[in-house]
């Protein structure tokens, strides 16, 4: 009874009480506007899709009706169903003493269980570290942000940004929120990243220590591009990776971000330095011993 019906009431009676010691009108959470977001595992889905509904119209709200139900599949451990009286689970105080929080962040959003089970592996938690966030992103942002200080005196230098580029950054925008809004957080993230997969390409492909000795002038394009692209990824990845994201507004002196293009004109960089470190590969072992000794000290 508590669980099929109380809890879930709990949702209505916890945001009266909030609404009188906030001193606000309850009522607006529990409208015919009202965009709500329940977000739980499968075996929470006949709660949330039967039994909540039909309390919101024994009561008479059934204009408030659950407007969007986010069910995720079973997220494993090391192919082992997660266990916290066994120990077998990471526990998050103890993940961030060793990981940076957006290492974490990025490896459950990329890897949930959105449509399927999904397992948390800390070999693949590790290479997905140093592959993704720090040979594709974090790469991207250092290797354009050094080459400006070294030839630029770490000044942006003022170009026209490439109008394709341009173009799918702003579709980027519209493509990424869609998707949030819908709860398809693994596909937006998804989307973001192939964008700088492309980005790394294209840097490739300028080839800036060249251009700037032969071509200034597409040099201050590509340069200009790439900071760009960076700036408006930090705007993009910030939902999802907020420390490395504010890590970036920081060094391009953008102060807040928004879900809006951004443009850098002529400024200087401050205090580069690499968003991410290289994780010993050795720490698989060392984790997955660890894990293990947890479990059997518990048992």
């Amino acid at each position: 009874v508590y669980v099929w019906i109380e809890a879930v009431t709990g949702y209505y009676s916890a945001s009266q009480e909030w609404a009188a010691l906030n001193r606000v009108d309850f009522e607006e959470f529990w409208n015919e506007e009202t965009v709500s977001y329940y977000v739980h595992g499968k075996d929470n889905i006949p709660f949330h899709t039967i039994i909540w509904p039909a309390i919101l119209m024994a009561i008479g709200k059934e204009d408030a009706l659950p407007t969007h139900v986010i069910s995720n599949e079973y997220l494993t451990l090391e192919k082992r169903k997660l266990s916290t009286s066994q120990n077998w689970a990471v526990w998050v105080p103890d993940i961030l003493e060793r990981y940076h929080p957006d290492s974490v962040r990025y490896f459950l959003t990329a890897n949930a269980p959105e449509n399927r089970d999904a397992d948390f592996s800390w070999r693949e938690f590790i290479y997905s570290h140093n592959s993704e966030l720090l040979g594709a992103y974090g790469n991207f942002v250092n290797r354009t942000l050094k080459f400006i200080e070294k030839s630029y005196d770490g000044v942006v230098p003022v170009a026209e940004v490439n109008g394709d580029i341009r173009k799918n950054v702003v579709d980027l925008y519209r493509f990424v929120g869609e998707r949030i809004e819908t709860g398809l957080f693994k596909e937006a993230i998804e989307m973001i990243f192939d964008f700088i997969r492309q980005a790394n390409k294209y840097f490739d492909e300028e080839k800036p220590w060249l251009q700037i000795k032969e071509d200034k002038a597409a040099c201050a394009r590509t340069m200009a591009t790439c900071v760009y692209i960076i700036a408006n990824l930090a705007q993009l990845l910030s939902p999802f990776l907020p420390f490395s994201s504010e890590d970036v507004g920081k060094m391009l002196g953008v102060r807040k971000f928004a879900w809006r293009e951004i443009q850098i004109g002529d400024r200087a960089l401050i205090d580069v330095k690499p968003l991410f470190e290289r994780i010993d590969v050795g720490q698989i072992d060392v984790e997955l011993k660890k894990l293990k000794a947890q479990s059997v000290g518990v048992q």
